[in-house]
């Protein structure tokens, strides 16, 4: 049964269930992913599915989906990036129950019960943005654009007109 995401993960309570959240955010719900993107009013979808690995071990299960529109570093214009970050992370106590899990785990040390859900998927779709955005085509560098010049008139050009009238 899914459900909407509480705002705090209780770890091990939600582990022990076998709960699964799905929600629908807007990025403008994850203030240090706002500062980062134009598009604050766009969606996000979110799906956490929490298990117990091995009987003991609190995992978290997600699958976030999201468009951004970041600044290319190229060009400076905006640029679209479609992300779709998964993760599986396993919860440890210790680094010796890191050892009972399989490789394909990221695991974190944590003794924290309870944390924030914002923070905890503003800091998965963090990793996932890339550090240099820029267009998949080779667009143009903003050091190649061409300035227009502008023409501007010689301040000293009316002195100019005066010395012929003499």
């Amino acid at each position: 049964m899914k459900q909407g995401i509480p705002d705090k993960i209780k770890l091990f309570n939600f582990a022990k269930k076998g709960l699964i959240f799905s929600q629908k955010y807007q990025l403008k719900d994850f203030p240090r992913i706002g500062t980062l993107v134009s598009n604050v009013n766009d969606p996000m979808d979110v799906e956490l599915s929490f298990y117990l690995e091995k009987g003991r071990v609190p995992c978290i299960k997600g699958k976030i989906e999201l468009d951004v529109t970041l600044t290319c570093q190229r060009c400076l214009d905006e640029v679209n990036i479609h992300l779709k970050p998964n993760f599986k992370l396993g919860f440890l106590k210790n680094e010796q129950q890191g050892e009972e899990l399989d490789s394909s785990f990221e695991t974190i040390l944590n003794t924290d019960e309870e944390f924030s859900t914002i923070e905890f998927i503003t800091d998965e779709v963090l990793i996932s943005i890339p550090m240099i955005p820029m267009h998949s085509h080779k667009c143009v560098s903003y050091k190649d654009k061409k300035v227009e010049e502008q023409k501007s008139e010689n301040p000293f050009a009316i002195l100019k007109q005066l010395k012929t009238l003499n």
